[in-house]
């Protein structure tokens, strides 16, 4: 049996005080009376009694010495080992695998001299005792055991988990983005949470103010320093575009060249290149503002651009961050061509709407073909053909039939009779089945005056209903992008209502989504990607596939540039590419973090012994209730 609290044990000196009072309590004398016959049968009374009180003051006394004992006890927290707990203890090594961790001075990384110093701590607990055991943790964005509860006769295991980690040749051994930190502590608690005396040591280059009962080991060198470029970004102010560079230089205060390439620019497709000179001092981000119609060596006024890249030529501890590329400096061109046998602004007012609302990615152009003039059933994205259908239907983009005369029997569609409502009086229409072109379209609110009735339409899904009859018509299938509306905007107030735009917009974000949503993602970061043809190919640093339902979400986990490519239904083919860059706190190679998270650790009074107290707070209530009894039939 061992004691957890020792001192409890003084309370026994309770058991020389019982002893003392016993001893200086008033004991019974004999005395000789005078003798009648009364008395000599109060005696004979007496005497037999008196050996069963002297039985209970003995039990009284065995009690009280028991109740005192139990107490000191309890004080004293007893517990009996078990015979099959662990005699040595268990240390969980954290090994920070983030993207600094790769900082390199004098041909040695951070992370080299973490493998290090892991397998020589290793060593050195099985030294000190055979019967310790090690865990070790990689803490990447998804923290995971590279060892788990490894004894001294398995120690080869840690040796050659490190060196195939260390020494791998088809991945890597950290991450390029933010490292889990707190999930890696986390997974530490399923060994701290369970083995007395267990212990957490984390291998980083973060700093932490208060890290708590876990042992932080900086493997940063002195010399370690790092110039970054954090972020590029470009504002177009008045058609003309505005750049912001945002670099840092951590360890060192230091003068850093900036420089700047441009590639396609403007019509002319010329490149233009800048070196731009920026004092880093302190640690903190300098932001470079500039615009190249003030440029000094060259007059040139930027709208538009293939892409931006900027660099630096620097000889610091991590590579990753010194170049940075920026891409969307050339919207795509969305052409649009409206005809119409009677034309009026109803169309023309929505595309205008469109083209503002889409100008941040698209360059809409509108293309108005009078009715004297030949249209065209080649070379556009969207196609509005009003009160009449070509005679050849264009499959090359988006062909808006807007109350037709008649269809060709090749289209699957045939019209019924034509519907007028009395004067005076309109008739509401209603939404028909769920298609994202009629998304958040008030139906309701559109009402018309006369309408052409549509039957066999197998192939087509109705968005619009005027009663029970449909009134619009998609077709969305690989070789035709198809809307049919047998109503007049003449007849009807939808051109009126905000819902006509957001029609035409669900038109162009359906049948010609954006590939992908900005230009410049960070890593981790899951892109969702679209396409206007069938497929898109897509080719990175470590990625490349093809991508055929959509939206596909890609997560990208290394940086570096993203090409993407699509052929479209006119053959054309677009590329468009992004970039990905690191996280910015990976740049700051002194990074100093306020606290760090605690696993929860073993509490020693909760481990495999046999805990008595139960056993002994039983116990003392048992013995005072007997001796309660004992001193009731005393009394009575």
């Amino acid at each position: 049996m061992s004691w957890l609290t020792p001192l409890g044990l003084l309370g026994l000196i309770g058991l020389i005080a019982l002893i003392i009072i016993y001893i200086i309590k008033p004991v019974f004398q004999n005395k000789i009376i005078s003798s009648t016959y009364i008395w000599k049968l109060s005696l004979r009374y007496r005497k037999k009694k008196i050996p069963v009180s002297k039985l209970r003051n003995i039990l009284l006394f065995i009690c009280q010495v028991l109740i005192i004992t139990a107490i000191a006890f309890i004080l004293g927290q007893p517990y009996i080992a078990d015979k099959d707990a662990k005699t040595g203890k268990d240390t969980v090594i954290i090994m920070d695998a983030s993207l600094s961790m790769t900082a390199t001075t004098s041909g040695s990384s951070r992370l080299d001299r973490t493998f290090n110093y892991v397998s020589q701590k290793a060593a050195e607990l099985f030294e000190e005792n055979e019967d310790n055991r090690v865990s070790i943790i990689m803490a990447t964005d998804k923290p995971y055991f590279v060892a788990q509860d490894i004894s001294f006769e398995n120690s080869s295991t840690i040796t050659s988990a490190l060196n195939d980690l260390r020494y791998e040749t088809n991945g890597r051994a950290y991450t390029y983005g933010t490292p889990d930190i707190a999930g890696a502590v986390k997974l530490a608690e399923q060994i701290t949470a369970y083995s007395a005396g267990s212990s957490v040591i984390l291998y980083t280059d973060t700093q932490y103010i208060d890290s708590g009962e876990i042992e932080v080991i900086d493997v940063s060198d002195p010399s370690d320093w790092n110039a970054a470029i954090l972020d590029v970004r470009a504002k177009n102010v008045e058609n003309y575009y505005t750049f912001e560079v945002d670099v840092a230089c951590y360890g060192v205060d230091k003068d850093i060249d900036v420089r700047v390439n441009f590639y396609g620019v403007n019509y002319e497709q010329s490149n233009l290149n800048y070196v731009i000179s920026a004092r880093c001092t302190s640690d903190e981000v300098q932001t470079l503002v500039f615009s190249l119609d003030k440029a000094a060596t060259q007059q040139v006024s930027i709208y538009q651009y293939n892409y931006v890249h900027v660099s630096l030529n620097e000889y610091d501890s991590l590579e990753n961050d010194n170049s940075f590329y920026l891409y969307g400096g050339k919207r795509p061109v969305l052409r649009v061509q409206y005809h119409s046998t009677l034309p009026n602004n109803f169309y023309a007012s929505a595309l205008f709407v469109l083209r503002d609302r889409l100008g941040s990615y698209w360059d809409v152009e509108i293309d108005e073909i009078q009715k004297d003039e030949t249209y065209k059933t080649e070379g556009y994205d969207i196609y509005i053909f009003e009160h009449m259908v070509p005679s050849t239907i264009p499959t090359d983009g988006i062909v808006i039939l807007s109350d037709p005369q008649g269809l060709p029997s090749n289209l699957g569609i045939q019209l019924g009779r034509s519907y007028q409502t009395t004067k005076g009086t309109v008739a509401p229409l209603s939404l028909g089945e769920t298609h994202p072109v009629s998304k958040n379209l008030n139906a309701e609110d559109i009402v018309v005056t006369k309408y052409t009735e549509i039957s066999n339409y197998d192939e087509y899904t109705p968005i619009l209903y005027c009663g029970e009859r449909p009134v619009a018509l998609v077709r969305d299938s690989e070789d035709s992008k198809l809307v049919v509306m047998t109503f007049s905007m003449n007849y009807s107030n939808l051109a009126l209502l905000p819902d006509f735009p957001l029609l035409m917009f669900n038109m162009v974000n359906h049948f010609t989504p954006k590939t992908f949503e900005g230009f410049v993602f960070d890593i981790n970061d899951s892109v969702s990607l679209n396409a206007r043809g069938e497929v898109l190919n897509v080719a990175g640093p470590a990625t490349s596939l093809q991508c055929s339902t959509f939206p596909h979400n890609l997560t990208v986990d290394t940086p570096g540039v993203y090409t993407v490519t699509q052929d479209l239904l006119s053959s054309e083919t677009v590329v468009e590419s992004f970039y990905v860059k690191i996280p910015d706190e990976e740049s700051n190679i002194n990074l100093v973090v306020d606290t760090l998270e605690n696993p929860y650790f073993f509490v020693e009074s909760d481990d495999g012994n046999l805990d008595l107290l139960l056993y002994l707070a039983m116990a003392l209530v048992a013995l005072l209730f007997i001796e309660w009894w004992l001193k009731s039939r005393e009394q009575g």
